[in-house]
C-alpha cells in the first residue's frame, strides 16, 4: 500500500473517529468479512508494544482455558466502568503497510493522558494529529464544551507555544472516546462467552490480573470489518495472517489493558503485508491527585 493511499487511510479513519465508538459495531452490522485463510493454530497472543508503554511480560505456556460460559466474563469491568470519573490512559494506534517491497509501520494516533470526570487531558506524539502540530507534541484539553490546544502550527498562523481554545470540538473528539475505560468492548461486544480463553494470570499496575485473549479469525466482528474495509485497501487483508485481542481483567474489576492485532497479506501477491494493531492501558482509577485545569490565558484558535 503506497503513500498516498495510507493519506487517505488517515483521513477516513479521522471519519470514524468522530462517530460515537460504542455505535462502530452496529454501524458496520451487515458488511462481509474479509477472506479468511486458516493459519496455524496458536494459543500465544500477539501484544503490540508502542514504546511509551508498557511492555508485556512473557507469555505462559500452560493451555488455555475456557473463560466463565455464564456469561461476559467482562460484564462487572463493564457495569463498572460507568462511575469510573479519574483514571490515566495510554493509547497507540499503528498501521503497518507495504510500499517499494518493503514493509514498515507507521504510527496513527498516539497520545497518553488523564480523565478527570467530564474533562480530558491528552498529549500526543506523531500520528495524525502531528498534522496540526507541524510533527511536534500536541497538548488538548477537554473541559466545559471547549477544545483547548497548544503545540498547533496551522501553517504558521498560530504560535505553537501558546494555549489556543475552540467551541469546535469535532477534530479531537473521536481521541477522547479512545480514552474510555470501556472501549475495548468497541470490538468484542458481538463476542460471547466462550469467545474468550483465559491464557494466564500476572500483576499489572500492582494488581493481579486475567489475561483472555480473544481469537476473531473465524468470528464474525462486524466492528473490525468496517473499519478495515474504510480505511485499507482491501487487497491487504484478503489473506489473514493473525486476528486476535487479549484483555487484561484485573483483580480490582477494571479492564486496564487491552491489544488488538491483525495482520494479513494480499493472497494475489503474498509479500505485500499489512496490519491494524491498537494497545490500550487505563490505570490509576479514582486517583484524587487526577485533576484537570484549564489553561488560563488561551487565545481563540483561527479559523
Amino acid at each position: 500500500m503506497n503513500k498516498r493511499i495510507l493519506t487517505l487511510c488517515a483521513f477516513a479513519t479521522l471519519t470514524l473517529l468522530a462517530c460515537d465508538a460504542s455505535s462502530l459495531a452496529q454501524q458496520f452490522l451487515d458488511q462481509p468479512q474479509p477472506a479468511a485463510q486458516e493459519p496455524e493454530p496458536t494459543s500465544a497472543p500477539v501484544v503490540v508494544q508502542p514504546t511509551q508503554l508498557a511492555a508485556p511480560t512473557a507469555q505462559s505456556k500452560a493451555a488455555p482455558t475456557t473463560a466463565n460460559t455464564g456469561g461476559s466474563p467482562f460484564a462487572g469491568a463493564l457495569e463498572k466502568a460507568k462511575s469510573a470519573t479519574k483514571y490515566r490512559i495510554e493509547f497507540a494506534m499503528l498501521f503497518g503497510s507495504t510500499n517499494n517491497n518493503k514493509y514498515a509501520e507507521e504510527s496513527f494516533i498516539d497520545f497518553k493522558g488523564e480523565v478527570d470526570g467530564t474533562s480530558a487531558h491528552l498529549t500526543s506524539k506523531g500520528g495524525v494529529l502531528a498534522i496540526l502540530a507541524g510533527g511536534g507534541q500536541l497538548e488538548i484539553v477537554q473541559a466545559g464544551g471547549k477544545t483547548y490546544m497548544k503545540g498547533v502550527t496551522l501553517f504558521g498562523v498560530t504560535d505553537p507555544k501558546l494555549w489556543y481554545v475552540t467551541d469546535d470540538q469535532s477534530t479531537t473528539s473521536g481521541f477522547a472516546d479512545f480514552a474510555k475505560p470501556d472501549e475495548f468492548n468497541a470490538f468484542t461486544g458481538g463476542a460471547s462467552a466462550n469467545d474468550f480463553k483465559k491464557v494466564r494470570t500476572e500483576p499489572l499496575d500492582g494488581v493481579s490480573c486475567d489475561v483472555y485473549l480473544y481469537d476473531f479469525k473465524s468470528v464474525k466482528n462486524s466492528a473490525i470489518t468496517g473499519l478495515l474495509g474504510s480505511v485499507q485497501d482491501k487487497d491487504d487483508f484478503s489473506a489473514i495472517d493473525a486476528a486476535n485481542m487479549n484483555v487484561w481483567l484485573c483483580a480490582d474489576g477494571y479492564v486496564h489493558k487491552y491489544t488488538l492485532n491483525y495482520e494479513g497479506h494480499n493472497a494475489k501477491a503474498p509479500t505485500e503485508k499489512a496490519a491494524l494493531k491498537m494497545t490500550g492501558h487505563i490505570w490509576d482509577f479514582g486517583s484524587a491527585a487526577i485533576v484537570v485545569t484549564v489553561p488560563k490565558d488561551a487565545k481563540p484558535l483561527p479559523r
